[in-house]
């Protein structure tokens, strides 16, 4: 007998981070379409993921990823997308390899067994703070 386990894909964990400050905490159930959210409620609104909101659908995370993600009617996104490895336009696939990190801000994204700082993932920020990096 077929295992169907293996075909359910597990929770995905994340943490929403300002700097290197954890702001909220999201795990997205894919069996039983559910989110559990944490949001620190003494940051700014305008930095967290789903600001007033008191249930979070699955909808609003992927909504949430396609903000942080480069723009789907970019000029040659199919190039970008392909220098990122990545065959077709899939905000949670497109925040994996970016981090959901803008220039714009500080807030970045940093997923379950990741041990990353600020530094390792914004270029903004690193060269702000004289630091090189191979990953840029």
């Amino acid at each position: 007998m077929m295992d169907i386990n293996k075909f359910i894909a597990p929770p995905l964990q994340f943490e929403v981070l300002e700097h290197d400050r954890v702001i909220a905490k999201v795990k997205l159930h894919y069996m039983n379409q559910t989110v559990e959210v944490w949001q620190d409620d003494t940051v700014e609104p305008v930095f967290l993921p789903f600001p007033g909101k008191s249930k979070v659908l699955v909808s609003d995370v992927l909504d949430y990823f396609e903000s942080r993600c480069v723009p789907r009617t970019r000029h040659h996104i199919d190039k970008i997308l392909q220098s990122m490895g990545l065959q077709e336009y899939v905000p949670t696939d497109i925040v994996k390899k970016t981090h959901g990190v803008l220039y714009d801000d500080y807030v970045w994204i940093r997923f379950a067994g990741e041990e990353l700082n600020c530094t390792d993932v914004h270029p903004r920020y690193a060269s702000e703070q004289g630091i090189s990096s191979d990953l840029y």
